[in-house]
């Protein structure tokens, strides 16, 4: 029997489809869609995954930009979760995510988007706002998306507290400095960097040498704090905070400065860098019980040390560190087992905020969040329902700051650092 050319065909279509499997459908997270438009490119040595040096090439190639960029600096982000850092990210596990995608970006505003990717590695904002498994690349994507946007225009010579908001690193102690700074001495945070003809800018921390920070790709403005409607000044300052840190241990400027910071710190050594100065901090007792017996000595103490701060136009952080508990609310590690403070809603824990002025009469400070959020309480302000919160700025009694805040850190003009307890 003939078989006509027709026939012949069907025949080994038939025989293709028996043996070949059927192609995967197109994905559908608008995340994946870019990863895998950009995958040949980004997989340089075509081994199919891509790996966190290949991530950090992404990053820093100022060719990646907008959603392409946004992609890529979702990648570098995610890799830093402890639940990511294990898996080798291959189009397998792109394409496994798609099918089980949150999807959560489509009903979230901007703002929205942005407060739930804030300060990744914090480990109790952390677990209040991590995706559920599989962790929402999306989710962080449209952040990223965002963040470039609002990072736009350049260097414009503005600085406003108010359009300060922290970004996905964990870098609340360097962000409470500066804004700090921002308030107390503007004119010094000004000349911490200057731009140049060529699009980079020079950095001048006091009493360090000046070094060249290039201006933050659109990957890394990604994954960095904003000011929106100033340009991109934060992002940069944060950049040479970053890079002045990874000098320091002996890399060169071409890394990705970001992992320099994106595991937290402490505020005193940034208020140095800063200033030029030096700092003292104040440790307040972790109980309860041991606070009230040391107010009579201690909240003199902080008063005096605000009102010189306020009157010298040195800086000034607090912080609010969570400690252990049961379920009784007693402390469980350290050697204090007391109780522990009350946080009341609205604060973040395991987080640095600014000090920024002092209402000497009744006796009140002012706090910036990093954050920049708007809370309202549901109730009366106060311990028990918070603190009304504009851009980051509330006003807290400084009896209730002494009752649940850790640590307050002031600019000292000495030669020396002290630690008060």
């Amino acid at each position: 029997m003939k078989i006509g050319r027709a026939s012949l065909g069907g025949v080994i279509m038939v025989l293709l489809w028996a043996w070949v499997p059927a192609a995967q459908p197109a994905p559908q997270s608008p995340f994946v869609m870019v990863i895998f438009r950009n995958w040949i490119a980004w997989d340089r040595d075509q081994d199919g995954r891509l790996s966190p040096e290949e991530i950090d090439q992404i990053v820093l190639d100022g060719s990646v930009t907008g959603e392409n960029a946004a992609a890529a600096g979702t990648l570098k982000l995610m890799t830093r979760r402890t639940e990511i850092k294990d898996i080798t990210l291959t189009k397998e596990y792109f394409l496994n995510y798609d099918h089980q995608r949150l999807g959560k970006e489509a009903a979230l505003t901007q703002d929205e988007a942005e407060s739930q990717t804030m300060d990744l590695l914090n480990p109790e904002e952390n677990n209040r706002h991590a995706p559920a498994a599989p962790p929402d690349w999306d989710l962080y994507f449209f952040a990223g998306k965002n963040r470039i946007a609002r990072a736009a225009g350049g260097w414009t010579g503005r600085f406003n507290l108010d359009h300060m908001r922290q970004g996905p690193l964990s870098d609340c102690f360097f962000l409470a400095s500066l804004g700090s700074l921002l308030v107390q001495r503007s004119e010094q945070l000004k000349s911490l960097l200057t731009p140049l003809p060529d699009g980079t800018f020079r950095a001048s921390f006091p009493g360090q040498a000046p070094f060249i920070v290039r201006r933050p790709t659109d990957a890394e403005l990604a994954i960095s704090s904003v000011s929106a409607g100033d340009g991109c000044w934060l992002p940069v300052t944060e950049k040479a905070f970053g890079q002045f840190r990874m000098l320091k241990r002996g890399f060169d400027e071409d890394v990705e400065a970001t992992d320099s910071i994106s595991h937290g710190g402490r505020t005193g050594p940034t208020i140095d860098l800063l200033s030029g100065n030096r700092h003292k901090s104040l440790l307040v007792a972790p109980s309860v019980e041991q606070r009230q017996a040391e107010a009579g000595k201690v909240l003199p103490q902080l008063r005096a040390e605000i009102l010189d701060a306020i009157r010298d136009h040195r800086l000034m952080t607090v912080s609010v560190m969570a400690r252990a508990v049961d379920a009784a609310g007693r402390i469980v590690e350290g050697t204090d087992h007391g109780t522990a403070p009350h946080i009341p809603p609205g604060i973040t824990r395991h987080h640095a905020y600014a000090i920024i002025s002092y209402d000497e009469p009744g006796d009140v400070i002012g706090l910036w969040n990093p954050r920049g959020q708007n809370f309202v309480p549901k109730g009366t302000p106060g311990l028990e329902h918070g603190y009304r919160t504009e851009h980051g700025r509330f006003a807290l009694p400084l009896v209730e700051a002494y009752s649940f805040c850790t640590n307050f850190t002031f600019e000292f003009p000495k030669q020396r650092s002290e630690r008060v307890r």
